[in-house]
């Protein structure tokens, strides 16, 4: 329980990089994965609102995403993109991703899913 706690709270000051109140994470469900030792899933829903900033950061295993309401994301280099619904994402383990700032009116929803390595921090900042 103490190093799930662990994992909560660094995740949450992982976020707090980002604008206040702007994005929240939910983790919905951490399981451990079937037949392979020391790996375990972990389902969370991301809600970004306008100006929310997802900072560079990695994971200890594959991230899987689906992009369930999608919006307008600016890049690093100020260039808006669309995230349309629907729009799958992966990131393998250890990838640097982020450094995106959302853009829309309406609230952006992405749900994850996380096949990392039990016991390690669930984010790692890059920046």
């Amino acid at each position: 329980m103490k190093l799930f706690l662990a994992s909560v709270a660094l995740c949450l000051s992982a976020m707090a990089g980002l604008a206040q109140d702007a994005v929240t994470r939910t983790e919905l469900s951490r399981h451990p994965l079937s037949g392979v030792a020391g790996m375990e899933v972990v389902k969370s829903k991301m809600v970004l609102l306008k100006g929310a900033k997802i900072p560079f950061h990695t994971h200890p295993g594959d991230e899987h995403a689906i992009v369930v309401e999608g919006g307008l994301m600016a890049l690093p280099n100020g260039e808006i993109v669309e995230f349309a619904d629907g729009t799958p994402l992966f990131f393998p383990e250890r990838d640097v991703h982020g450094g995106l700032t959302a853009q829309s009116d309406t609230p952006i929803v992405v749900y994850t899913t996380h096949i990392v390595r039990a016991g390690e921090p669930m984010t790692v900042l890059a920046e």
